[in-house]
């Protein structure tokens, strides 16, 4: 006869293992049931007694272990195969149901190194330290001083600018400002507001054509450069915080789409409805993508989460405080906006099922997860078969819904993409999204061409107020 294998059991390949919630089966009754079972086993003669002898007596061979045949089950050999009631049944073995099975089962705590943004991150202060360098080139400081200190600490917008950050008028037409050729803006090595070059010289990267500036990239790179110190720095701590756990749980593929759909459409979003003149760079967008997915989990998991009113509570706060910061100065809100959106809807896509359906549809003999205090861990077994038939109508359902979500998406970046080479949005109040009406905040970084006594033309601006 056999027993179910012990809750405390370990693997022999000495990987860690966490037994959520086992201890409750640790009685003195299940305690008695396993020394009787062991003294019974002792005296077994079977085919395979050598296997099923007590470790722990007299009778124990001198001799290697006999490996017990594929397939069977020995509860005193770690490591052993556990087989499910019916696979024990076909194999005419007969499973003891007076030890109940672990609640939660022996999981093993996922270690995979996020090299996704490991990279990235690398990427990121590789890039600023091109800034660093190319802004005490030019002006010979490293750092914003004049015409204005820089708050971020670091290099100057046109700096960033000239290197790609996100600047309207470097990609698509502004009526009467790009096609303008005798307006002059300020230079990438500008020390004073008298520095003046052209459109084409302050945006660099093989300068553009003043009748159709075309910069399309300038959606993707901004994700790499940051405007100073503080604002890497409190990137890079979230990316470690939020960023790594996050790909530990989705794999590389999966956190890689949504980071990079959730950075690229902040700044789509943030290009239609941002006035002209702000110049916006920064991975925030990204970031806010992450958060999303942790927040769509929560919400499709609820019950497979340990304490989920404790982390949705946290999820909020994080979530709140950060939009509000980005009703400040010199942030752009709607990248954030948009990457939680994006970050939404791929996250109902690319995420685990809900749990739910998981258990109707018995996805659990594939991926078993189990949160504890907000993280997953996860449990592979040795072959994983999708199979799309013999599934509940529910199935079949949710599958169509992550379907309808990537497309969904792919439609709303079309759209906002198409609208921006367009002009842009026309929404006279989205502007309150991304600043409170105080001190004339919500009126900067608008640009307009303005006639001197002279007849020439000069540019009004204001970029990282």
């Amino acid at each position: 006869m056999v027993s179910f294998k012990s809750p405390f059991a370990r693997k022999a390949d000495d990987q860690d293992y966490v037994a959520d919630d086992a201890s409750q089966y640790s009685t003195s009754k299940d305690q008695s049931y396993e020394l009787s079972q062991m003294q019974s086993e002792s005296s077994y003669t079977g085919a395979h007694s050598s296997v099923y002898r007590d470790p722990y007596g007299d009778n124990v061979p001198l001799t290697e272990v006999t490996p017990q045949p594929t397939g069977s089950y020995n509860p005193w050999v770690p490591g052993a195969q556990q087989l499910d009631p019916n696979s024990a049944a076909a194999a005419g073995i007969t499973i003891s149901p007076e030890l109940p099975p672990p609640r939660m089962a022996l999981v093993k705590k996922s270690k995979a190194w996020p090299w996704f943004l490991i990279f990235i991150s690398f990427i990121q202060i590789v890039v600023f330290i091109a800034e660093l360098i190319v802004m005490g080139k030019y002006t010979g400081k490293p750092i914003e001083t004049k015409p204005e200190f820089n708050p971020m600490i670091g290099p100057s917008p046109y700096v960033q600018i000239h290197m790609g950050s996100r600047f309207a008028p470097c990609m698509h037409s502004i009526s009467g400002i790009t096609d303008d050729t005798s307006i002059k803006w300020p230079c990438p090595n500008a020390t004073t507001s008298a520095d003046k070059c052209s459109l084409s010289e302050l945006c660099g990267m093989g300068g553009i054509d003043t009748d159709h500036p075309n910069q399309w990239w300038r959606f993707i790179t901004p994700i790499f450069i940051h405007a100073g110190f503080l604002h890497i720095i409190m990137n890079m701590v979230l990316q470690v915080m939020l960023g790594f756990r996050t790909e530990r749980e989705l794999g590389h593929l999966k956190t890689a789409i949504i980071y990079l759909a959730a950075g690229i459409n902040g700044f789509v979003l943030g290009g239609n409805f941002t006035p002209n003149g702000i110049s916006s760079c920064g991975a925030s967008g990204a970031l806010f993508g992450f958060l999303a997915v942790q927040l769509v989990d929560l919400v499709l998991n609820w019950r497979a989460f340990e304490h989920p009113k404790s982390y949705l509570f946290r999820l909020l706060i994080d979530i709140v405080i950060s939009f509000v910061m980005g009703l400040l100065p010199g942030i752009d809100n709607f990248a954030h906006i948009g990457g939680f959106m994006v970050g939404i809807t791929l996250g109902i896509a690319l995420l685990r099922s809900p749990l739910k359906i998981r258990e109707m549809s018995g996805e659990d003999d594939g991926y078993y997860y189990a949160p504890t205090a907000g993280r997953w861990y996860v449990r592979k077994y040795d072959s994983i078969r999708i199979v799309f038939k013999n599934k509940p109508a529910v199935w079949y359902l949710w599958v169509f819904i992550r379907l309808f979500m990537i497309v969904l998406t792919a439609i709303y970046m079309i759209v906002l993409i198409r609208n921006f080479k367009e002009g842009g949005g026309h929404c006279s109040w989205c502007k309150y999204l991304s600043c409170v009406p105080i001190s004339n905040w919500c009126e900067s970084g608008y640009i307009s061409a303005a006639s001197s006594s002279s007849s020439s033309k000069l540019m009004q601006y204001r970029l990282f107020e």
